[in-house]
C-alpha cells in the first residue's frame, strides 16, 4: 500500500501523517491487488479539510470532508470511503454469487422421505408495514402472498389471496 500525504496551508506533522496511515491500512482487506492513496490535508480559515483519493486496479474512490478539528475530518472522510468500499465489495459478491448459480434452477432432490414432493426454497424480504400498506402491496404487485412485520404489533404476519378472491391474514403464534 502506497500512501502519499500532502499538507496545504498547514504545518506538516508526523503525528497527522501516522494517524492517516494507520486509518487507511484497514482498506487493504476490501481490495485485491495494489492500493495507492493520496491524502491532502489543508486549512482554510478555520476549516480543516481532508481529501482522500484511493486508486486500486483502476477503480477510483474519492472522499472529501471538512470539520473544525483535523482528526475529526480525517475520521469522517475515512468512514465515507469505508462505506463506498463496502458497497463495492457487496456488489462484487452479488455478481460472483449470480455467476455461480445455475442459469436454470435445478429441481431440488427430495429428501430421504419419498412422501414429500420436491420443495422450492427462496428467501423473501420481510419489511415492516401496516396492514393497509400490505393490502396495497398485494394488489399493486399482483402477488398471491405478502410476508411482513406488522408495525403495530411487531409480529410476523402473512397476507394472502384466497382462491375465492378474498384476502386472509395469518398471524403465527411464535410463543
Amino acid at each position: 500500500m502506497q500512501i502519499s500525504v500532502t499538507f496545504r496551508q498547514i504545518e506538516p506533522s508526523e503525528a497527522l501523517k501516522t494517524y492517516v496511515t494507520d486509518r487507511l491500512k484497514k482498506f487493504k482487506r476490501y481490495v485485491d491487488g495494489p492500493l495507492e492513496a493520496h491524502v491532502v490535508l489543508g486549512l482554510e480559515k478555520f476549516r480543516h479539510l481532508a481529501d482522500i483519493t484511493i486508486n486500486s486496479n483502476g477503480r477510483m474512490v474519492k472522499g472529501k470532508e471538512e470539520n473544525a478539528d483535523m482528526y475529526a475530518a480525517i475520521d469522517l472522510v475515512v468512514d465515507k470511503i469505508d462505506m463506498q468500499l463496502r458497497k463495492h465489495r457487496g456488489k462484487l459478491r452479488e455478481v460472483k454469487a449470480d455467476r455461480s448459480r445455475p442459469a436454470v434452477a435445478a429441481p431440488m432432490e427430495p429428501e430421504e422421505t419419498p412422501a414429500l414432493p420436491p420443495i422450492r426454497r427462496f428467501r423473501v424480504e420481510v419489511p415492516p408495514l401496516e396492514l393497509a400498506d400490505a393490502v396495497e402491496l398485494l394488489h399493486t404487485e399482483k402477488n398471491e402472498l405478502v410476508v411482513f412485520t406488522n408495525v403495530n404489533t411487531g409480529a410476523l404476519s402473512i397476507l394472502y389471496r384466497r382462491s375465492d378472491g378474498g384476502l386472509a391474514l395469518a398471524e403465527p403464534d411464535l410463543g
